[in-house]
């Protein structure tokens, strides 16, 4: 039986984000600019004689469940029933990536879990296969399978990869509290103001490798039902915001549906001594883009 080498399952955050409306099929039309960085889950898997998916989680695993509702389990199974698979797995996940943060931990996971499962169980699978099954696992979860930034449309489950850019520089920082991203969405449109936004300028920006230019066209839509969800954390949704741009960076986002945000910053020296100006209560990150080619 093959086992894989650790693969790594970055977080995202997404640049620009906007809500276009509610589908018919209960889902939210999307566009987005997704970023993945360097912050890691990691994920081994050994294919297994006895047709059984086993998980373990380690590290900041809490709240994920090992059972049959778990994303990763969810996915081989899906994976087996979809090619006719009949060994099964033994996983063990490192967590790293918080969980309701908006930093798209679990459905990175799914993907590792995917492409890890691929190599081990020698399948013949296109990433264009592997992209559509992950989409019905979760519309974020296709996006994980490319290195570069991406912009998604329709629910999120279709994926444009964008041209490789130079890196850029964060802090992360994620309160102790989390944010359900289906509670975010429900608020959304009622709040929404009507005018929608485009993601050019940001790409524009993007492919530029400029920083500040950046930092002028980030966008966010779910932060005004974040922000209005936003009760009885340890600080104000406005102050993270005001610690952040005090700390020194260049612009600062909710990072999708919460409860972490970003903080932009021109390089690792920058963004290392902004994280280090950050009080305690909460987790903080300095992290570069980029994920880990599959």
């Amino acid at each position: 039986m093959q086992t894989s080498s650790p693969v790594p399952a970055p977080a995202k955050i997404n640049l620009f984000f906007e809500v276009l409306g509610k589908r018919d099929d209960g889902f939210h039309e999307i566009v987005s600019v997704a970023l993945p960085v360097r912050l890691f889950d990691r994920l081994t898997l050994e294919a297994a004689d006895d047709g059984k998916i086993t998980f373990q989680c380690t590290g900041q695993s809490a709240d994920v469940p090992a059972d049959e509702t778990n994303i990763v389990v969810k996915t081989l199974e899906k994976l087996r029933q979809r090619y006719g698979v009949r060994c099964g797995a033994s996983v063990h996940l490192q967590k790293q990536i918080p969980s309701q943060a908006g930093l798209g931990g679990g459905s990175s996971d799914a993907a590792a879990a995917a492409s890890a499962a691929v190599k081990a169980w020698q399948l013949n699978v296109t990433k264009i296969e592997l992209a559509a099954l992950l989409a019905e696992i979760g519309s974020d979860c296709p996006l994980f399978l490319y290195d570069t930034a991406s912009i998604s449309t329709g629910r999120g489950e279709t994926v444009q990869p964008l041209p490789a850019a130079a890196p850029l520089w964060f802090v992360i920082w994620k309160p102790a509290q989390g944010l359900s991203t289906a509670a975010v969405y429900k608020e959304c449109m009622p709040l929404h103001d009507g005018h929608f936004r485009k993601p050019d300028a940001l790409i524009t920006a993007l492919a530029s490798g400029n920083a500040d230019a950046v930092g002028r066209e980030l966008f966010n839509r779910l932060e005004v039902p974040a922000r209005k969800l936003w009760t009885g954390f340890d600080t104000a949704f406005d102050d993270v915001r005001r610690k952040l741009t005090e700390a020194g960076c260049i612009a600062v986002q909710l990072c999708g549906s919460g409860a972490s945000f970003f903080g932009l910053c021109y390089n690792q020296r920058h963004a290392e001594e902004t994280a280090s100006k950050l009080s305690p209560g909460g987790q903080v990150f300095a992290v570069c883009s980029g994920g880990s080619t599959r």
